[in-house]
């Protein structure tokens, strides 16, 4: 590089002055940070002059500092402007993210009381940590320690990791750390306890006797509906008229759980069902469909879960256990209960497993994808073709129909396996039509 390249020029980009020179074939473009030429041309000198007396090593040593600094300086400048995650503002921003799972109220209520706890904790062993990414892997190990020690069972453990786990992945564009401390973490082994957590099925005799027991025709008729809608408590609490279509046989929510996506599901209205809201609809007055429940519910949700809870115990249905290995009593009976029962009638009914997974909102597994567009009329006419053989709280209902293995006669098993996104008006035109006509034999 010759020195008459090293003087430099300067040139203006709207009102800062900057510096352009070369360096070994090289253009080096640098703001001067000056609005005035007088002290643009300062610095210039200032720059230059060590560039003009030094020989070719030094030059490509100082410029090759320059940059590094004016990029670190870039960056504490980006990141003053716009500082990564506080802890202190974590939950905020988790509960405000798109990209978050829809969660109910009531989870979301959980989620925050076990991010205040791991705050707390924080805050009084680790004051000096104040943004999320400097929370180290360390860290998040000491913090395990700190639960197991608190004497948390398995589930609760789970349950604190698994949200930490979440809210890093969740917030990772905010956080701006290299990877989430808590992904290697390995969760507790449940044994027992996995079993007692999870609610336990109704027999037709069981639900039967649940509704004998229910207290009152408000209660009844809100377990008869949970029983044969398989929705959530809140969801069936708080159904109103508008959502029943009579004529088409068809009950339309958007559950609480997907109200950020906007999902609508489609419930067959079964015969008994729909005799009953009808004789409720005759004295209606207002909105909704069990109006004095919605008073309780709104004032208390959880008197609403105890006055249930006591049916099922006057059923001979205890709501909780104490199990062997588990510290405390469980819940193995209560509302989510009718939700198991709607799925295991509806099976049994003939009703294909994808379609009882879209009514009940369990959509996990992944082949649902293809099932997006069955909408409302598709969900009447089979309500309609259920008809000839009614649910009701029967024991034979409970029988397996002839294809153990695959509720479904093989002819339509091997259409909805052939069901995409882009056929599925086609196979839908097939199934009903097929439905509705005798099978040759060997079909």
């Amino acid at each position: 590089m010759t020195r008459k390249h090293r003087t430099g020029n300067l040139y203006r980009r709207g009102n800062v002055w900057w510096l352009r020179y070369m360096v070994e074939g090289k253009t080096v473009y640098e703001s001067l940070h000056c609005t005035s030429r007088e002290d643009a041309e300062k610095e210039r000198k200032r720059i230059m002059r060590p560039l003009m007396a030094a020989d070719k090593a030094d030059v490509l040593a100082n410029i090759s500092k320059r940059l590094t600094d004016a990029k670190d300086e870039q960056a504490a400048a980006d990141e003053e402007a716009n500082p990564p995650l506080a802890i202190s503002a974590a939950w905020d921003a988790y509960y405000d993210s798109k990209s978050r799972p829809d969660s109910s109220e009531r989870t979301l209520a959980g989620y925050e009381s076990a991010w205040k706890r791991f705050k707390r904790w924080i805050e009084k062993e680790h004051p000096d940590i104040k943004q999320m990414r400097d929370v180290s892997k360390n860290l998040a190990a000491a913090y395990a320690t700190i639960l197991e020690a608190d004497g948390v069972t398995a589930s609760t453990f789970n349950q604190h990791i698994g949200l930490m786990r979440l809210v890093w992945r969740t917030l990772a564009e905010e956080i701006r750390a290299g990877s989430n401390p808590w992904m290697d973490m390995r969760r507790k082994k449940l044994g027992a306890q996995k079993v007692a957590h999870r609610r336990r099925n109704l027999t037709p005799e069981q639900f039967d006797s649940l509704l004998k027991c229910a207290g009152s025709a408000d209660m009844h008729d809100l377990l008869f509906t949970l029983g044969w809608t398989g929705q959530r408590l809140a969801d069936i609490v708080l159904l109103k008229w508008n959502s029943i279509d009579f004529k088409r046989k068809v009950v339309t929510i958007h559950p609480l759980k997907l109200r950020r996506t906007g999902k609508e599901v489609h419930i067959p209205l079964l015969p008994q069902l729909a005799d009953i809201l009808k004789m409720r609809k005759r004295n209606a007055a207002g909105p909704h469909v069990f109006p004095e429940l919605v008073e309780d519910y709104q004032r208390d949700p959880s008197a609403l879960s105890k006055r249930i809870a006591a049916a099922f115990d006057k059923a001979e249905l205890p709501p909780r256990e104490k199990l062997p290995g588990v510290s405390r009593a469980v819940v193995v009976y209560g509302a989510h209960s009718l939700r198991h029962y709607f799925a295991t009638q509806a099976l049994a009914a003939g009703i294909p497993a994808e379609i009882v997974k879209r009514i009940t909102g369990h959509t996990s597994d992944t082949m649902l994808a293809n099932y997006e567009h069955l909408d409302a009329r598709f969900i009447g006419e089979l309500a309609n073709k259920l008809q000839a053989q009614p649910l009701n709280p029967q024991p034979q209902i409970a029988a397996l129909p002839a294809h153990e293995d695959n509720p479904l006669p093989p002819w339509a098993a091997k259409m909805i396996e052939g069901m995409t996104a882009k056929n599925w008006k086609k196979v839908k035109t097939e199934l009903l039509k097929t439905h509705a006509e005798p099978q040759e034999a060997g079909q």
